[in-house]
């Protein structure tokens, strides 16, 4: 992903290398955002708090890979 990023700079990175590494990039940051609303103080209370909001407003919070654990097509084995 850095690579494509770097060749972006470079101007020699195709359009889908940069769109492939902004959904990758995409998906990391939604990581790591639901691991820090985690750890914070009264999460039992504020996670589902902020995911109704989030429904509400078309905000997509939830990374693919723990979506496809609830797909019985991409199931995990």
């Amino acid at each position: 992903m850095l690579d494509v990023y770097i060749k972006m700079i470079e101007g020699t990175a195709s359009d889908e290398e940069i769109n492939l590494a902004n959904s990758q990039l995409q998906q990391i940051l939604k990581n790591l955002g639901l691991g820090i609303l985690i750890i914070l103080p009264f999460s039992p209370i504020t996670l589902p708090f902020i995911f109704s909001k989030a429904k509400e407003l078309n905000i997509d919070l939830i990374p693919n890979w723990y979506k496809a654990l609830s797909n019985e097509d991409d199931r995990l084995e």
